[in-house]
C-alpha cells in the first residue's frame, strides 16, 4: 500500500494553477503532521487535533473535495494543517516543535503565517464548517492567535 504523502505528490505533480505555491507543500505539511505524533514535545492535549488534521486530508469528501475541484481542492486541508501547526506552537510555547518536523521548501514559522493571512482568500466563510467538520470545539483550544 502506498503511503499518502506519495499519493498526495503524485495528485499535485505537475501543477502549475491557483496556490500552485502552497499546493506543493502539501506533502510536507502530511508529513509534519505525521511526525508531530511522534514527537515527544508534542503537548497531550494537542494530539486529537493532529489527528483530525491527518484524517482530514485523507477524507474524500471534505468542505472542498479534492475530486470536485482538482488540486485546488487541497487548500482546506493545507489550511487546517497551518491552523492546527498554530495552535501546537501556542500550545508548546514555540514553533521550535515545527521546525524540528519539517523538511519543505520554505519556512515553516512564515508559511504558516502566510496561510493563515491568507485564510479568505483560500477558504472563503468556510472555517466555521471546516471546524465543525473536525470537531474542532470538542478537540481544540479555544484561541487562535498567530504564532510568530
Amino acid at each position: 500500500m502506498k503511503r499518502f504523502d506519495a499519493i498526495l505528490e503524485k495528485d499535485i505533480s505537475g501543477y502549475d494553477g491557483e496556490f500552485s505555491q502552497l499546493i506543493a507543500e502539501a506533502p510536507a505539511l502530511y508529513k509534519m503532521m505525521t511526525r508531530l505524533l511522534d514527537d515527544k514535545a508534542l503537548p497531550r492535549s494537542m494530539s486529537p487535533l493532529v489527528i483530525a488534521a491527518i484524517a482530514y486530508f485523507i477524507l474524500p469528501e471534505d468542505i472542498i473535495p479534492e475530486e470536485k475541484y482538482g488540486p485546488v481542492g487541497y487548500v482546506d486541508d493545507i489550511y487546517l494543517c497551518a491552523f492546527v501547526a498554530n495552535e501546537v506552537a501556542k500550545e508548546s510555547a514555540s514553533p521550535d516543535i515545527l521546525a524540528r518536523n519539517w523538511d519543505g521548501k520554505v519556512p515553516i514559522v512564515n508559511l504558516v503565517k502566510e496561510i493563515l493571512d491568507r485564510e479568505k482568500e483560500l477558504i472563503g466563510n468556510k472555517k466555521d464548517r471546516i471546524m465543525q467538520y473536525i470537531g474542532y470545539d470538542q478537540l481544540g483550544p479555544a484561541t487562535s492567535d498567530s504564532v510568530d
